[in-house]
């Protein structure tokens, strides 16, 4: 059978619609998809679905977590539920307005339009901090912290509220930032609204760390650097978790550079108290 360029296209249409992974790559060819990305997409597709409603994921820095939570599924999600409110959070404002103009430059894309006809970008809606799509829905960027008055959420997606050491050692800091999640934040959510957290662990009393000894039930993705016993995708003790990004040897070499309490925590997801 002999298939069109329009065939071709329709096909992969509707392969993003389906598949978070075929949607990250429809829109970035190069985009890399190894087994910890794809059964975070598996989760995230979840969320989507309705099935989970409160997702953790902790994983170390720079294996694509922010780039497919915080960048690829926001978008992917407006296609899915175009009249749905997402509220996106991190640690600055300057760094949520960056996720929100990449959000916002894919709605605009031929290649999302393609697969989701009628949750494109709305032509009066141009700013990164906030902007609407074509049926309605809306999606919006704050700093941790920022003012969230009079605006709701299906979708609450919190991405490394901290962002240093400093930050996650400060009591003060982390009180603020508690009280902002319970007061602010969590009230904007929508009935049967969403909550996502994505973020490489601190302090053992950071928020993911609050949120896991509350009373809510978490579904929790922990993926350390290199695999410990019980790993979620089924590695060997010490084996990487993105071995052509940091093999075992890198990762090591990053260890003896950053000191065992930021490794373990950083990238091992068990931190622990200074003393």
């Amino acid at each position: 059978m002999n298939l069109t360029r329009e065939d071709w296209d329709r096909l992969a249409a509707s392969a993003a619609r389906d598949s978070l992974v075929a949607y990250a790559i429809g829109m970035s060819p190069a985009y890399r998809t190894p087994p910890h990305i794809e059964l975070l997409a598996s989760k995230l597709e979840a969320v989507n679905r309705g099935e989970i409603k409160r997702l953790m994921v902790a994983m170390p820095p720079r294996h694509g977590k922010s780039n497919l939570c915080s960048e690829l599924f926001p978008s992917w999600y407006l296609g899915h539920n175009p009249q749905n409110q997402v509220m996106f959070t991190t640690y600055g404002q300057d760094l949520a307005d960056g996720f929100g103009r990449k959000v916002r430059n894919a709605l605009a894309d031929e290649r999302h339009v393609r697969s989701f006809p009628g949750s494109e970008l709305a032509q009066d809606s141009r700013s990164a901090q906030r902007f609407n799509t074509t049926a309605g829905g809306v999606y919006y960027a704050v700093g941790a912290g920022g003012a969230v008055t009079g605006r709701g959420a299906n979708l609450l997606l919190i991405d490394d509220p901290l962002k240093s050491r400093e930050e996650a050692d400060s009591k003060l800091i982390r009180d603020k930032l508690w009280d902002w999640y319970a007061s602010t934040a969590y009230t904007r959510l929508m009935p049967g609204g969403a909550v996502v957290l994505v973020q490489t662990r601190w302090h053992e009393d950071d928020l993911a760390g609050r949120l896991l000894n509350g009373h809510e039930k978490w579904e929790v993705l922990e993926l350390p650097a290199l695999a410990e016993p019980g790993d979620a995708l089924g590695r060997g003790v010490g084996e990487a978790l993105w071995p052509d990004q940091y093999n075992a040897e890198a990762l090591q070499t990053i260890r003896s550079t950053i000191g065992e309490r930021e490794f373990v925590a950083l990238y091992q997801q068990h931190p622990s108290a200074l003393e």
